[in-house]
């Protein structure tokens, strides 16, 4: 991994294998370095991702108004919100703000971090670079890239309601009971599901462009452009494969 281009599979197993060994001995993952992480790819991220959530919310919630509205169903967008929003927009949306964010900020930095031949300073010193360097940015993706989607979900529909307030002159109250009305807890389920899901491709995606990065800053803009692409591709390939086998089973 540090002398030689490592393989995605081989990096996979490594992380996994550490990130097994931490739950057992929690001293092998640098804590400080783990917060730091939390910080700089979720809690940062919160801002933007509440104020896209809130927007689509509101758009969404605008043309489903228009479209209901000529049927004389317009009562039915909070619940079609809860549904479009919690399985679909909200999960991709923010994992797709994570990509342009975070996979291009880590990339760029590991890139860095080889190109300066830090981690193999790190590996020379006898510090095992995978808990220490790799693992609290895998945990990081992995912990809140849910955290935020479950805080976007509330956001967009936040979002819907200052429409439905407006145009629909819908009370909170009104808005609360329509979007729950045949509700299920499994659509927020499936979204961390998801989540869970977009944040182990991108974050493994993102550590493995990056301590592949060999050959100067020329490369490095390569690999975070790569890591991003690569990142977009497998997000909305991800989607549509789970969304066909949730469809496929109702």
């Amino acid at each position: 991994m540090i002398t030689s281009r490592t393989s995605y599979l081989g990096l996979v197993a490594d992380l996994l294998r550490s990130a097994l060994g931490s739950l057992v001995r929690p001293s092998t993952i640098s804590f400080d370095d783990f917060i730091t992480q939390i910080r700089l790819i979720g809690v940062g991220a919160i801002p933007t991702t509440t104020l896209i959530a809130m927007t689509a919310g509101y758009v969404l919630a605008l043309v489903l108004e228009l479209q209901l509205n000529q049927i004389g169903k317009a009562a039915l967008v909070p619940s079609m919100l809860w549904i479009i929003l919690t399985e679909q927009v909200v999960p991709v949306g923010i994992a797709l703000v994570f990509t342009g964010r975070s996979v291009s900020a880590v990339t760029a930095e590991l890139g860095a971090m080889q190109v300066s031949e830090e981690i193999k300073a790190l590996f020379t010193m006898g510090i095992d670079v995978v808990p220490y360097l790799l693992l609290p940015r895998f945990l990081g993706f992995q912990i809140m890239l849910p955290v935020v989607t479950l805080v976007g979900i509330y956001a967009s529909l936040f979002g819907g309601w200052l429409l439905c307030g407006t145009v629909l002159k819908m009370s909170a109250g009104d808005y609360i009971y329509y979007a729950l009305d045949g509700a299920r807890f499994s659509s927020v389920l499936l979204a961390m599901a998801k989540s869970a899901l977009f944040a182990f491709l991108i974050a493994t995606i993102a550590i493995y462009k990056g301590l592949n990065v060999r050959n100067g800053s020329r490369e490095i803009s390569e690999a975070t452009t790569q890591s991003v692409v690569s990142s977009v591709i497998v997000i909305t390939m991800a989607n549509a494969v789970v969304t066909t086998f949730q469809l496929a089973d109702q």
